[in-house]
């Protein structure tokens, strides 16, 4: 592993140690849901651990805050000057020598991040002390970081390559330019098989890391 990685990471104030654990959440998440499940249920399960994970081990470890900002599911550093989300790329993401973009179309929110011109009023304090709010000010001078995954089934296993990156620009929807890009480690997982259909007992599902 290029300790590259770890010195840009470190300069951002995150870890290794705390972006691939969502994605392993995600992985699991994802195959919890089964055949009659909606169409979208793995995908919607995989984001919210992404998510959820991001916050805990940031919260937990680092003192940073969960922030929901502009409508995005962020979690934000003690500084309130950069924050991480995640979004689905396409199959060039992780490679440096790529260029990739999200698999989906983002909406505004993603384009307003990406330009630093989001415009928000003044909030009072949040109840939560895991949370925080922005003023105008700190909304202008945010970086908003994404971790960037994409998932391919190869060789009965799963291989999630990622990156955590910086977008610059969004042309209707997608990422067309990125500030800055630091691509992870492929992560590799077992592959399982799912049931074919829901049943009254509940379904022990193993999910082995290697």
């Amino acid at each position: 592993m290029s300790q590259g990685v770890h010195a840009q990471l470190a300069v951002l104030g995150t870890k290794l140690e705390y972006l691939h654990p969502a994605l392993y959440a995600g992985e699991a998440a994802r195959r919890t849901a089964t055949p009659n499940h909606p169409a979208n249920t793995a995908g919607t399960r995989a984001y919210q651990e992404h998510v959820r994970m991001l916050r805990e081990v940031h919260i937990r470890h680092e003192g940073w805050k969960r922030l929901l900002h502009d409508h995005l599911e962020l979690v934000c550093n003690p500084e309130k000057t950069l924050a991480i989300g995640t979004m689905v790329g396409d199959a060039a993401t992780g490679n440096a020598s790529l260029h990739p973009t999200n698999l989906h179309k983002r909406g505004a929110a993603t384009e307003r991040a990406a330009e630093h011109n989001v415009q928000l009023g003044l909030f009072p304090p949040p109840a939560d002390p895991n949370e925080v709010l922005l003023d105008e000010d700190e909304a202008l001078k945010l970086k908003t970081w994404f971790l960037v995954s994409y998932r391919v089934k190869a060789e009965g296993g799963v291989r999630i390559h990622s990156e955590l990156s910086l977008p610059g620009q969004l042309d209707r929807g997608f990422v067309a330019k990125w500030e800055q890009r630091i691509p992870l480690p492929v992560i590799e997982m077992d592959e399982i098989e799912l049931s074919d259909e829901d049943g009254p007992d509940e379904i022990d599902i193993s999910v082995e890391f290697r």
